[in-house]
């Protein structure tokens, strides 16, 4: 699964289901007390994993339906918002080209964290984010001209979120994040040196 697959599912359920969920419930005691080996993190990665497939309005849907009918009395668990979604049929997997996110989670958080699971991450989140917006920016815009980025830069003035996601969109594309480790590796020689 692409970066982009993954923040979408994620932005997904994070905004449809824990935002309805903790609106009707209030925060589940996982979050607020973990009990003994209990990880939020990995609780929240399962309901991404299990829920991303589904589309918003179905997501929207299955959390009203309990609290509407009562069927749980706290905040609900995977389960009850699986069986609440089990007659109905997974969203189509839309076109190879990720549709632009409506609002764009934090893309260096994102890959700082893949490198920690893979035990390479070497540098910290500014040098992360350095490396990004110079992709997004200065690569992308030598990579399209000039014309073209200012035209992407002007039509989203007023969404920075669309901006950063066909940015994002648009630097993916011309594989500009191929070589992310040896533009890392870039912008931290140049954070130490000025």
């Amino acid at each position: 699964m692409s970066v982009v697959d993954m923040l979408n599912k994620k932005h997904k359920v994070m905004n449809c289901v824990f935002e309805v969920l903790y609106d009707l419930y209030g925060e589940p005691n996982w979050l607020k007390k973990p009990k003994e080996g209990q990880e939020p993190e990995k609780i929240i990665e399962q309901w991404v994993k299990e829920l991303g497939d589904y589309s918003e309005a179905q997501l929207k849907q299955a959390c009203f339906n309990l609290f509407k009918y009562k069927k749980v009395a706290t905040f609900p668990k995977l389960a009850h918002i699986l069986a609440e979604l089990s007659d109905q049929d997974k969203e189509e997997i839309k076109s190879k080209t990720p549709e632009t996110p409506k609002a764009f989670m934090c893309l260096e958080v994102e890959l700082m964290r893949q490198d920690i699971k893979r035990n390479k991450c070497k540098y910290t989140l500014s040098t992360y984010k350095r490396a990004v917006d110079y992709i997004m920016t200065t690569l992308l815009k030598e990579t399209i001209g000039e014309r073209e980025f200012l035209e992407m830069e002007y039509s989203y003035r007023n969404d920075g979120c669309k901006l950063r996601g066909m940015q994002y969109r648009k630097a993916l594309e011309f594989g500009l994040f191929d070589e992310f480790d040896s533009v890392l590796d870039k912008m931290a020689k140049e954070g130490y040196h000025g």
